[in-house]
């Protein structure tokens, strides 16, 4: 197992009163792993120098240990490797207080982060680690995108992973390096298999289909495992809407999310990764005691569907798919916390005042799941519910299940 090491002391400090104990924590560390590192760092610049020193991607684990307090801020630089990281505390200089606010600073990046104070419990932590190694390396090593922006109304939205953002300006390059005739090809065959087309016109349709070539284009480009779109902008602009694209990328079982928000693509994207299912993200349009309607413009096509216009603006295309029925999850994910439910699907629902896909879920106790929740967005997936928060809490979640 290869272990990187740090050694963090205050601007304050003398490095030569910690030489002695960091030799010794290395050569101890040494008769047991691979170690690579083992300097100190006391500023974002000393980080900086050493990143162009130290290669930590390739590591299976970091240990980042403070010597004293006042090193939070170096410490905490290295969290852009995204590698499980054990924090070793001991009792002077204030080290633990240090390491207890680093640990923190990990768990809230869902950078998996352990506080130990002892040889023993670092080395079951470093293996405890290297057993979840596959697992741990399919979430951490994600690589989402926004195209655009998170749109304004998502007043909860806040999301702390590292992800690649492109402006809308580049999105209308790649849009605008399109054809009609590309555009077709891409929907053709979706169009052909729709049960019905309602409001559309083929330029819509033609529209729909460019906007799925661009951000194929930009998936690629970009080396991206999924993706969200401030759909709103563009529908301003090009007077068009990604509703299809994104019901098409997710039946292909590439993420696709909505309104720029990234913590729904984080579900998407963990789901589709641990067992490969697609997500319908929707926003909650009603409830009862035992019940809760779930609509949005786009859907994953894996069921029977009907090619709609976008509900609010009454342009472009959007999708009315009939989901399967049967036994599933409703989850909700914002920041370090995730609420799962057990569901039921039973039934489409049909109603013009409401997003073009609508869905009718059994749930029970669904008033105290409504009080429970996070925010609007939630994601209906087809895997049971307590291997899904199992899942979640292994990966650092703290997880609420209904």
């Amino acid at each position: 197992m290869k272990v990187g090491v740090v050694f963090g002391i205050s601007e304050l400090a003398n490095p030569r009163n910690f030489e002695k104990k960091a030799s010794k924590f290395i050569t101890k560390l040494a008769k047991e792993f691979d170690v690579v590192g083992g300097f100190f760092v006391s500023s974002r610049r000393e980080f900086r120098e050493a990143k162009g020193e130290v290669d930590f991607n390739e590591v299976d684990a970091i240990v980042l240990y403070p010597l004293t307090g006042g090193t939070e801020n170096a410490l905490k630089e290295f969290e852009v490797y995204r590698r499980p990281t054990i924090i070793y505390g001991d009792t002077f200089n204030n080290s633990i207080a240090a390491g207890i606010e680093l640990r923190e600073y990990f768990r809230n990046r869902l950078v998996p982060s352990t506080l130990v104070k002892d040889f023993n419990e670092l080395k079951a932590t470093l293996l405890g680690y290297e057993d979840m190694g596959e697992t741990l390396d399919k979430f951490l090593k994600m690589r989402l995108g926004i195209i655009g922006r998170i749109s304004p109304w998502l007043i909860n939205e806040k999301f702390e992973l590292p992800y690649m953002s492109i402006s809308l300006k580049k999105f209308y390059e790649y849009y605008e390096a399109t054809t009609d005739a590309e555009g077709w090809k891409a929907v053709e065959e979706i169009v052909a298999k729709a049960r019905e087309i309602k409001e559309p016109q083929r330029e819509d349709l033609v529209k729909a289909g460019r906007i799925y070539i661009a951000i194929k284009r930009i998936l690629e480009d970009y080396h991206l495992d999924g993706f969200t779109i401030g759909c709103f902008d563009i529908i301003m602009k090009i007077k068009a809407t990604p509703c299809l694209a994104l019901a098409m990328f997710n039946a292909e079982g590439i993420p696709a999310a909505c309104e720029g928000e990234l913590n729904a693509l984080l579900g998407m994207a963990i789901v589709r990764r641990f067992f490969n299912k697609p997500a319908f993200m929707g926003n909650i349009a009603d409830y009862g005691d035992d019940y809760i309607i779930l609509a949005h413009c786009t859907a994953p096509l894996i069921g029977g569907y009907i090619i709609r216009s976008h509900f609010e603006s009454g342009l472009g295309v959007g999708v009315e798919v009939e989901l399967p029925k049967g036994k599933a999850s409703l989850i909700k994910i914002r920041g370090r916390k995730a609420v799962v439910a057990s569901v039921e699907v039973i039934g489409r629902e049909r109603s013009e005042h409401r997003c073009r896909t609508q869905m009718k879920l059994r749930i029970e106790e669904a008033r105290d799941f409504i009080d429970g929740t996070l925010g609007n967005h939630h994601l209906l997936v087809y895997v049971d519910s307590e291997e899904l928060a199992d899942l979640l809490s292994e990966l650092g979640f703290e997880v609420m299940l209904y």
